[in-house]
């Protein structure tokens, strides 16, 4: 059992942000774990649904002062103790990696030249039939080109307010696959960028406007974007979502067309 000296944070500002929400995300994901399906026995009186923290500290071979101060934001820990723990919350790589990223500082996301915008939104051109947009990295949209306002409407006609990808493609009625692919990017999104006002004005928008996506949010799921099949105007297409930079201070929503078997 990995024993850690737990001491208050020296961290502030997004640092501590981050820390927050990953005691945030550890609380949520341990109550979706059934005790049985880790070997624990089923039945007994539990207050609350899930792990007890000290089930999961020992479960991942750690101490319960030490697990209680991370889910508190008063501990670190190195990215093998949270494997461990993601393992017994029974998290994908990219849900883990997840919990890695929440736990180091950061440094705030810098826009790319406005030159370079300016390029990607040429490339949105280039693809006449299929939907796109240039995205943020809080996932507002940047800029759509003309297949994007055909399939889902141009972002323009709404308040700037309201011009973010899950808000946009949860009013367009989108494919309900790449609805939640979208909502759980930018799950991960807010919880980078924690304490940042444009991301809880977002998050009050989707709870106000598409109280569907409540779940989503309320159980923090995280998850790769893969590459969901959907209905683009009648047509078969495939999302992708690309990141030009090799960062995600900026991304590119497309849906091209599906590769047509022979």
């Amino acid at each position: 059992m990995v024993s850690v000296q737990v001491t208050p944070s020296p961290v502030t500002g997004a640092a501590a942000a981050r820390r927050r929400e990953l005691g945030a995300c550890l609380r949520a994901y341990r109550r979706l774990v059934e005790p049985a399906s880790v070997g624990l026995p089923a039945g007994g009186r539990r207050r609350s649904q899930g792990l007890r923290r000290e089930e999961l500290a020992s479960l991942s071979g750690v101490s319960l002062t030490w697990y209680t101060g991370l889910e508190q934001g008063r501990a670190t820990a190195s990215a093998q103790v949270l494997d461990a723990v993601g393992r017994v919350l029974r998290l994908d790589e990219v849900g883990r990696r997840h919990l890695r990223r929440l736990s180091v500082p950061e440094p705030p996301a810098v826009a790319p030249p406005a030159g370079y915008l300016r390029g990607l939104v040429g490339l949105l051109d280039s693809w006449p039939t299929s939907p796109a947009a240039l995205l943020d990295h809080r996932l507002d949209v940047v800029d759509t080109n003309a297949a994007w306002a055909r399939v889902w409407g141009d972002p323009a006609g709404y308040e700037p307010s309201r011009r973010h990808v899950v808000w946009l493609l949860a009013a367009a009625s989108a494919p309900a696959g790449l609805l939640l692919a979208a909502a759980r990017q930018f799950r991960m999104a807010a919880d980078l960028h924690a304490g940042d006002p444009r991301i809880a004005e977002v998050g009050a928008l989707l709870r106000a406007d598409h109280p569907t996506l409540g779940l989503v949010w309320d159980c923090r799921g995280v998850g790769a974007f893969g590459h969901p099949v959907i209905d683009a105007a009648g047509e078969p297409a495939t999302a992708h979502l690309l990141h030009p930079t090799g960062e995600t201070e900026i991304a590119i929503l497309v849906a091209a067309p599906a590769r047509r078997e022979v």
